[in-house]
This record gives structure tokens, C-alpha cells and sequence, in this order.
């Protein structure tokens, strides 16, 4: 049985259908353990390797079955591959695959680790260009440490597969971003200060606690009416609104300090 589900986690790779491969590897691994087959490192090889491809932060020496051979020196190489691919050192991937040229003598894992390569590479142009809207070629193939070429594919890929915005000036060996983040911003600001205007005005319209009596709005019409009643008041009995007025001519004293029934409204 383990050699069967080897066989379908093979074919699975060749159409890249990583989560297919990674189960019928598992269980082709499962199997083999079970039977005390030596097929089963190979298979846990290929095992890590679709982790690899399927771009997961699981690891696979997480799980029961696989966890003693976590330290295994035969599969040491390997762990090693997944733990620098997980934090995308793509240094510390490169040095181990040269250091370790038994990886490559399976024909399988040279066959498809080329593509874990290359994702690596790929997530390592995107990080280094981030913040900047133009750069050298050279300058990435030397973060990098990769030919100049291989880094024009791999931009040349982002931008057809549009997930990088920019042109590539091939005599200049340059790359220009168009960077819309400042429209974006600004779009953004402008679509948040009509949203605030639009619920003050909802509020001031109709919220209660805008609402006012008439009768008691200082900025109505009954005030300023008070103040013309108040005013002739006081000329017709010598007092003045609000009890101001002296001692009125002819009439009673006022309540206040002055001799005279001058109105503080005349």
C-alpha cells in the first residue's frame, strides 16, 4: 500500500497538486513506518518538500506519526530546508542546499526543488523592493546573490502576474513602481470626511436633543418682544426692565441706586 500512495503522490507533483501530494505522501510515509520499510525517509523527504511547495507554516514534523524522526541525521538536511524556507532566510536555504549535495542526488527533489527555490526568491525580491518606488537590478541580484537575469524574470513575472505595478528599463537595468499609495490615502480621507459630514448633518436634523421651544429660544422672537415691552415700561412708569431705574419723576423710588428713571434699554 505505501508504494502505491508514493506513486500517487508522485503524480499529484507532476500537476502540481500540492495538497494531494502531501497526503498520499503522509500516508504513503504512515505505511512504510508501519512496515518497517527504509522507503519511508525517502518518502518523508518528499513529504517536506509539498510542505515546502504548498507554501504552509505547519510543520511536518509536528504531527505523531513524524515527530521522531524530527532529528533524524538522514533527514536532518531537510528540516533544515523547511525551517529557513518558514522564516524566508533565503541565505540560510541557499547555504543549506550547497552544503548538502545528497538533496540533490534524489531526482525527484531536484526535479521540483527548483520551484521551492524560486517562490523563495520571489517573496525575497518583493520584501527587499517594498519600500522603494525605483531600483537597480544589480542592486537585488547582489542582496540576493543571484545573476542579474534571474532577478529580471522574476520582476518580470510579478508585473505580468500583476502583483507588482512597474516598468523595466532593460538598457538602464532599472525598474520603476507606480506607486498610488498617496491617491489611495487621499481618496480615503476625502470618502471619511463625507461620511462624518454626512452624520453630523443626520444628527443636527434629527437628534431630539437639537430641538428647541420656541418659547424658549433665545434666538427667537418672544425675547426680543420681552425687551420692546420692557423698554416702554419703563418709559411710561419711570422703572426700568430688571428693576435698573432710579427714582422716577413724579413717581415711587426704584429699586436701584440712581435719582433719574432713565431706562438702561433707552
Amino acid at each position: 500500500m505505501g508504494i502505491i500512495r508514493e506513486c500517487g503522490g508522485k503524480m499529484h507533483m507532476s500537476e502540481e497538486n500540492w495538497k494531494e501530494a502531501q497526503t498520499d505522501f503522509f500516508e504513503s510515509f504512515r505505511n512504510y513506518d508501519e512496515a518497517g520499510s527504509l522507503q519511508r525517509i525517502q518518502v518523508l523527504k518528499y513529504l517536506v518538500l509539498t510542505t515546502m511547495l504548498m507554501k504552509s507554516d505547519i510543520n511536518p514534523f509536528e504531527s505523531q506519526e513524524t515527530k521522531p524522526y524530527r532529528n533524524d541525521p538522514r533527514i536532518s538536511a531537510m528540516t533544515d530546508l523547511v525551517d529557513a524556507y518558514q522564516q524566508n532566510d533565503i541565505h540560510r536555504y541557499e547555504s543549506i542546499l550547497q552544503n548538502n549535495k545528497d538533496v540533490m542526488a534524489d531526482p525527484f527533489i531536484a526535479e521540483n526543488i527548483d520551484e521551492v527555490t524560486r517562490s523563495l526568491r520571489t517573496t525575497g525580491v518583493l520584501k527587499l523592493i517594498a519600500p522603494y518606488t525605483r531600483f537597480n537590478l544589480s542592486f537585488i541580484a547582489k542582496q540576493l546573490k543571484i545573476s542579474v537575469a534571474e532577478v529580471q524574470e522574476i520582476v518580470g513575472f510579478l508585473i505580468l502576474d500583476k502583483k507588482l505595478d512597474g516598468k523595466i528599463n532593460q538598457d538602464k537595468g532599472t525598474v520603476e513602481i507606480d506607486d498610488r499609495s498617496d491617491a489611495d490615502r487621499t481618496h480615503a480621507l476625502q470618502e471619511w470626511t463625507s461620511a462624518i459630514g454626512s452624520l453630523c448633518r443626520t444628527i443636527l436634523d434629527e437628534g431630539e436633543g437639537f430641538k428647541g421651544d420656541d418659547s424658549q429660544s433665545l434666538g427667537g422672537t418672544v425675547m426680543p418682544n420681552l425687551l420692546i415691552t420692557d423698554s416702554r415700561s419703563s418709559r411710561s412708569t419711570g422703572q426700568g426692565a430688571g428693576g435698573f431705574g432710579g427714582k422716577a419723576k413724579g413717581g415711587k423710588k426704584g429699586l436701584g441706586a440712581g435719582t433719574r428713571g432713565t431706562s438702561v434699554f433707552n
